[in-house]
């Protein structure tokens, strides 16, 4: 664990644990899942010849690749829509996907439980020599419990520049870049904005784990923020206008970035009287917001 000598520093971590008693539990988190084989590189290129090319999808298939492979509508149902950084940013995620996955669990080890989907066999089997899943030839690697991607959920990118938290109501399927937080003991877009906001970059920054540049926010870090929750304290502003209003906002980006330069300075404020209503959630004074303000994180765009 990362600590900061400074005696302040310090001080300023006990008090934000001695308010945060909220705290996620391992079955309320998953990391995403763990497909080896998601496309083709360079080894499996060496390996498979000049039949594929880098970057053709094995288990991860763009819209493109989807079409050309024909699939029957018993096959389509083994497809679940698949996300990236492109379309998750912090607080808020497009649902429109550009990938999908082949979503075959420990169950298509089998040789022949393909055998009522040809076409997605067809496509498995041009690269059957690189998968090295456990569950080979047909199954992924670590599927994950499929219930960590649907509905309501945070995803929370597991290395970054600033911790990057994003709340999707919609089906969406990550890999293992990704960890996923799913409970119904706390408001997810109430925790979201805690989770997004300075207080717990700053946590993380001297409590959480740090490689080189990036903050390193596995499971660890996760199970031990102190999240204080709000229906146990009397200021209610973070739990309802500012959250509201950030992701009204939010919700009109879709898909036109220019319009994001539009809305800009309103996400900033509202992003800033979030902070306003966290510190106070955290009993901070103003000595200590400026303590927690001095730590400069890099300015990523709001998706």
């Amino acid at each position: 664990m990362f600590l900061n000598s400074d005696s302040n520093i310090g001080e300023l971590i006990k008090k934000i644990a001695s308010y945060g008693k909220f705290n996620l539990t391992d079955e309320e988190m998953a990391q995403g899942i763990v497909s080896p084989q998601d496309s083709v590189n360079k080894k499996s290129k060496e390996a498979l010849g000049d039949s594929v090319q880098i970057g053709d999808g094995i288990f991860v298939l763009s819209n493109d690749e989807l079409k050309k492979i024909h699939l029957s509508t018993a096959e389509l149902e083994l497809m679940r829509p698949y996300y990236t950084t492109n379309q998750l940013g912090l607080y808020w995620g497009n649902s429109k996907n550009t990938q999908w996955i082949i979503y075959t669990d420990s169950s298509f080890q089998n040789p022949r439980s393909l055998d009522n989907f040809p076409h997605i066999k067809r496509h498995l089997d041009r690269f059957r020599d690189v998968i090295t899943s456990s569950f080979r030839p047909y199954g992924l690697h670590r599927s994950r419990d499929e219930k960590f991607f649907k509905g309501e959920k945070i995803i929370s990118l597991r290395k970054c520049l600033r911790p990057t938290f994003t709340y999707t109501d919609f089906d969406c399927y990550v890999s293992q870049t990704f960890n996923v937080i799913k409970t119904d003991r706390i408001n997810l877009k109430y925790l979201c904005a805690i989770l997004n906001s300075r207080l717990i970059a700053f946590w993380l920054k001297y409590s959480g784990k740090i490689q080189g540049d990036n903050f390193q926010v596995d499971s660890e870090p996760l199970r031990s923020l102190p999240i204080v929750h709000a229906k146990d304290q009397s200021n209610l502003a973070a739990d309802t206008d500012s959250i509201s209003l950030l992701y009204r906002i939010l919700h009109q980006l879709t898909p036109n970035t220019d319009k994001y330069n539009d809305l800009k300075g309103q996400i900033e404020r509202q992003q800033a009287k979030m902070d306003e209503a966290i510190y106070a959630l955290y009993g901070l004074s103003a000595e200590e917001v400026k303590q927690i303000e001095a730590v400069k994180l890099p300015q990523e765009e709001t998706r």
